[in-house]
C-alpha cells in the first residue's frame, strides 16, 4: 500500500513539474484560407489582424494607425511580394492578445493594405507573424478554432506527430522540406519551401527554380494568375501544374500551383525553391516552437 500512495505522489509531484504554461487560448477565424485573430492596443476597440508567417515585421494598415495615432518616429525598407517599400515605423509597441497575454516591443510598420481588405471584403486592420512565434509557442489549432499561445519556458508537445526542424531563411522566414515530382518527369526533386500562411493556394515555385528545373513544359499554354502582397503591386505569373508532392508524411496528386515568371518576383537572395500554402496548410493543426527550431504538423481529422 505504501509503494503505491508513493508512486502516486510522484506521478502527482512530476505533472505538476512538467505542467505547461497556457498562455493564453483565443478564437480564431479562417476567412478564404487565410487565419484572422484578433488583438488590442491603447485599450482601443479589438483589431483584426491576419496571422502570417511569411511577416518577418508586424504591419499596420494606414487607417488604423491614424486612428489609433500610432506615434511614428522612423523609416524602414520592407521587401514584399512586388517591390521593396519605404515605410514609417513605430518603435517599441504593446499588443494585448487575449484577456492577459502582452507582446511586448514590438515594431509596427504602416502600410496601406485596403487593397486586401477590398479583395477579402473585410476590415484588415494589420498583419502579425514573427513577433508573436519568436515570444510564444504558437499552435494555429482549426478543429478546435482556436489560436493556443504557451510559454517557451516548461512547452512539450502533446501530440501524436514528430517534429519537424525549421529551416531558417532570409528576412525571417521559416522553410520546410517537400518533395515534387514536376509534369513530364518521374523522378522525385528535394526542395525546400517557405512556411506561408497568407498564401492561399498549394504551391508557388520562385523564378529561378522554374528556370533550374524546367517546370514549365515547351509548347504548353499556361494561364496567367494576377496576384499581389502587402502592397497593392500586381504581379503577372503563370498557374500549371505538377504531378505529385509530398510534404509532412501526406501525399498529394495532380495539383495546381503557380510559377513565377514576372520580373518583380526576381530576387537572388531567396534561399527556399518556393513557397507552400494554406490549401496544404490546412490539412494539419499546426505547433510552432521557434525556441528550439521545430514544428509539429499534425494531420486533422
Amino acid at each position: 500500500m505504501k509503494n503505491v500512495t508513493f508512486f502516486i505522489i510522484l506521478t502527482l509531484l512530476s505533472s505538476l513539474g512538467f505542467a505547461q504554461n497556457v498562455l493564453e487560448k483565443i478564437p480564431i477565424v479562417v476567412i478564404d484560407r487565410l487565419l484572422f485573430l484578433e488583438v488590442k492596443m491603447y485599450n482601443a476597440d479589438p483589431l483584426h489582424f491576419m496571422f502570417d508567417t511569411g511577416a518577418g515585421i508586424t504591419v499596420m494598415d494606414t487607417e488604423t494607425a491614424e486612428r489609433l495615432k500610432l506615434p511614428f518616429s522612423n523609416e524602414i525598407k520592407i521587401g514584399t511580394s512586388g517591390k521593396t517599400l519605404q515605410a514609417k515605423v513605430a518603435e517599441n509597441q504593446t499588443f494585448l492578445i487575449g484577456e492577459k497575454f502582452k507582446l511586448d516591443s514590438v515594431n509596427v510598420a504602416l502600410l496601406d493594405l485596403s487593397h486586401i481588405s477590398k479583395y477579402l471584403k473585410v476590415k484588415i486592420d494589420g498583419i502579425i507573424g514573427i513577433d508573436l512565434l519568436q515570444q510564444a509557442v504558437v499552435e494555429t489549432n482549426l478543429d478546435k478554432k482556436q489560436l493556443i499561445l504557451y510559454s517557451t519556458d516548461n512547452f512539450y508537445f502533446q501530440g501524436q506527430t514528430k517534429p519537424m526542424a525549421l529551416i531558417g531563411l532570409e528576412s525571417n522566414h521559416l522553410g520546410l522540406p517537400i518533395e515534387i515530382v514536376p509534369k513530364g518527369s518521374k523522378q522525385s526533386i528535394a526542395m525546400i519551401v517557405k512556411i506561408d500562411t497568407a498564401a492561399q493556394n498549394y504551391l508557388t515555385f520562385h523564378q529561378h527554380t522554374v528556370s533550374e528545373y524546367r517546370l514549365i513544359e515547351k509548347d504548353k499554354r499556361y494561364k496567367t494568375k494576377i496576384g499581389f502582397g502587402a502592397d497593392s503591386t500586381l504581379t503577372h505569373n503563370l498557374t500549371g501544374k505538377i504531378t505529385s508532392t509530398r510534404f509532412a508524411g501526406k501525399k498529394w496528386k495532380n495539383i495546381p500551383v503557380v510559377f513565377e515568371v514576372d520580373e518583380l518576383n526576381r530576387s537572388s537572395d531567396r534561399k527556399a525553391h518556393g513557397l507552400i500554402g494554406q490549401k496544404m496548410l490546412l490539412d494539419f493543426n499546426i505547433t510552432y516552437d521557434l525556441s528550439k527550431g521545430l514544428i509539429y504538423l499534425e494531420k486533422r481529422n
